[in-house]
C-alpha cells in the first residue's frame, strides 16, 4: 500500500479527535473503569499546562484522556454508532477504532493497546505509550512531578536548565548567542537516537555523518563531535536541548563507563557533542556503519567494527525500558524481565566466535520503536529479535507465542524460535504468527518478537521472574538463532 509518510503522521494525529466526539456519542453500555488518579499529576501540551486533564494508572499502565488533547488537535471523523466504530481521515489511508477493544486497526494492520480506552468521570482514556506510538506525539513522564509532557510534530516545547558539557581542550569551540535549537535540514543531519550497551556507543543518525573524536584525561573521557547534525524529535520529546543544555544517559552495565553526555555543543555549524565518561582510561575504535556512529571500546586496544572476518551481526532488543514499563501483572514490569532474559542472552552471544552483538538497550533505558529498527537496519544485521512478555484482561490467558511481519523474509527465524523457546518454558505453544508490529515490520533483515508468557497469569509471572527460568529461557533463544544462522 502506497501513500506519503506526512500524510499517515496527519492521519495518525487524528487519533486524538475520535475521543472527543466518543464522548458525545458515546454508545449505551460502555463499562466505566474503576481506576484511581494519579494525585496531583497533570499533562502539558506543547509547553502548555491543560486544565482538569488529570492522567490515571491502570494496572501499571499510565493512561491519558484524550478529550482535552483532541480540543487542541481537532480532525474530522466518522462515527458509526450502530458498529461502535469511528474512523479517522481517509486520505490516503483511513484509521479505525471502535470503543471499548483493545485493538485499533492501522494502515499496517491491527495495533494493539496495552488497556482498552474506557470511560471514567465523562472522560475517555487511553495508554501514554499507544499516545505516542500511534499519534506521533512526543511523549514523556516525570516521575518527580507526575507531569505528562506531550509534544505535537510541529510543537517545541521548553525544558529544564542543565549544565554545560565543558568545552574540550582538543575539539575548538564555535562561539554561539543565539540560543535557539537548530532543526534537522538539507544541511543538518538528525541524530535520532544515541545508546550504550556491551561496551558500545551506538548513535542513530538519519543520514551520513562525518564523526570526529578527541581522548580527554583529569578525568577520562572520549569525546565525539558530530558537524552539521542536530537533535531529531525523538530526542527532543517532552524538551528542547538548546545550546548548552545536557541530557544524560546513565550506564549501569560497564566497568569502564560512568555515563554518557550529549548536548548541542556548536551552532555554526550545528554540532552535537557526546561525551563518554569513563572510570579508566580504555582503547577504542570510531566508524561508521551505514547511518550509525559507533565508538566500541576494549581495554586492549582498538576493538574491530562489526561484522568483521565473516561475522554475523545480531541484534538483541529487549522491550520497554524506563518510564515505559511495558505490560504490568502481579507485581512484575515487563521491562525488568525482558531485560533480565536480554542480559542472559547477551552473555552466551558474546561466546560466540562467528556473532557479533548489538544490544538496543543494556539498562533500564528507553529507545522509540522505529530507533530499535533503525539500529538494526543501520547496522545490516543478519537477525533482529525483539523479547517481550504478554499481558491480556483474562488470567487465564497463557503459553509462549512467536511472531514476524514479512514471511518470506522472516518466518522461518520465528518459526524455529518459537520452537526453542516455548519447549523452554514449557508453557502453551500459541504458534509462529504473523503481525504489523513495528520494529519487525520496519525492520529489513529476518525478523521476530517472541512473547515468553503472561505476566497477567499469576503462575506464569511467578515462574518468568526465576533466575533459573530466564537463563534457559536464553539459552534456547541463543541455540534458535545459532540453529537459523546454521552455526551449530
Amino acid at each position: 500500500m502506497n501513500f506519503k509518510k506526512n500524510a499517515w503522521k496527519k492521519t495518525a494525529v487524528a487519533l486524538a479527535a475520535v475521543m472527543l466526539l466518543a464522548l458525545l456519542v458515546l454508545p449505551n453500555g460502555v463499562r466505566q473503569a474503576s481506576a484511581a488518579p494519579a494525585a496531583e499529576a497533570s499533562i502539558m501540551l506543547d509547553g502548555r499546562a491543560i486544565d482538569g486533564a488529570e492522567p490515571l494508572v491502570l494496572k501499571g499502565t499510565t493512561m491519558v484522556p484524550i478529550r482535552v488533547v483532541s480540543e487542541q488537535l481537532g480532525y474530522s471523523v466518522d462515527w458509526n454508532q450502530s458498529a461502535g466504530r469511528i474512523t479517522i481521515g481517509g486520505d490516503p489511508v483511513p484509521l479505525v477504532l471502535t470503543i471499548g477493544s483493545q485493538t485499533a486497526d492501522a494502515f499496517s494492520g491491527a495495533v494493539k493497546m496495552e488497556q482498552a480506552p474506557f470511560v471514567r468521570s465523562n472522560t475517555t482514556y487511553v495508554p501514554l505509550r499507544f499516545v505516542g506510538s500511534q499519534m506521533g506525539l512526543g511523549v514523556k513522564w516525570e516521575q518527580s512531578s507526575r507531569t505528562v509532557y506531550l509534544q505535537s510534530p510541529a510543537a517545541e516545547p521548553p525544558a529544564p536548565a542543565a549544565p554545560a558539557i565543558p568545552a574540550a581542550p582538543a575539539v575548538p569551540s564555535v562561539p554561539s548567542t543565539s540560543g535557539g535549537t537548530p532543526a534537522p535540514s538539507a544541511n543538518n543531519v538528525s541524530i535520532d537516537g544515541i545508546s550504550f550497551s556491551d561496551n558500545r556507543l551506538t548513535i542513530s543518525a538519519g543520514g551520513a555523518v562525518t564523526p570526529s573524536s578527541s581522548v580527554l584525561t583529569a578525568p577520562d573521557r572520549i569525546v565525539v563531535d558530530l558537524p552539521n547534525t542536530a537533535f531529531g524529535p525523538a530526542l527532543q520529546a517532552g524538551g528542547n536541548l538548546k545550546l548548552g543544555q545536557v541530557a544524560k544517559l546513565p550506564v549501569e552495565t560497564s566497568s569502564a563507563v560512568k555515563q554518557v553526555r550529549y548536548s548541542l555543543f556548536s551552532e555554526s555549524p550545528s554540532t552535537v557533542r557526546v561525551v563518554i565518561d569513563l572510570n579508566r582510561s580504555v582503547g577504542y575504535n570510531l566508524y561508521t556503519e551505514g547511518n550509525l556512529v559507533l565508538v566500541d571500546l576494549n581495554d586492549d586496544g582498538a576493538a574491530p567494527p562489526i561484522g568483521t572476518n565473516g561475522k554475523k551481526i545480531v541484534v538483541i532488543d529487549p522491550g520497554h525500558g524506563d518510564h515505559d514499563p511495558g505490560g504490568v501483572g502481579n507485581g512484575v514490569q515487563e521491562k525488568d524481565v525482558v531485560l533480565n532474559v536480554g542480559l542472559k542472552v547477551a552473555a552466551l552471544l558474546k561466546q560466540e566466535p562467528g556473532i557479533d552483538l548489538i544490544m538496543t538497550r543494556s539498562d533500564d533505558t528507553f529507545v522509540t520503536l522505529d530507533g530499535r529498527a533503525k539500529i538494526a537496519n543501520d547496522a545490516n544485521a543478519d537477525v533482529y529479535l525483539s523479547i517481550h512478555s504478554n499481558i491480556a484482561s483474562s488470567n487465564s490467558a497463557s503459553g509462549t507465542e512467536t511472531f514476524y511481519a514479512d514471511a518470506a523474509r522472516s518466518k522461518s527465524l520465528s518459526d524455529t524460535i518459537q520452537k526453542h523457546v516455548q519447549a523452554a518454558t514449557g508453557f502453551k505453544d500459541r504458534g509462529s504468527k504473523q503481525a504489523n508490529y513495528l520494529v519487525i515490520r520496519k525492520t529489513t533483515m529476518p525478523a521476530a518478537l517472541v512473547e515468553l508468557g503472561f505476566l497477567s497469569n499469576k503462575q506464569e509471572a511467578a515462574v518468568m521472574v526465576q533466575d533459573d527460568f530466564q537463563q534457559k529461557v536464553a539459552e534456547a533463544i541463543v541455540a534458535g538463532i545459532k540453529e537459523y544462522l546454521g552455526l551449530n
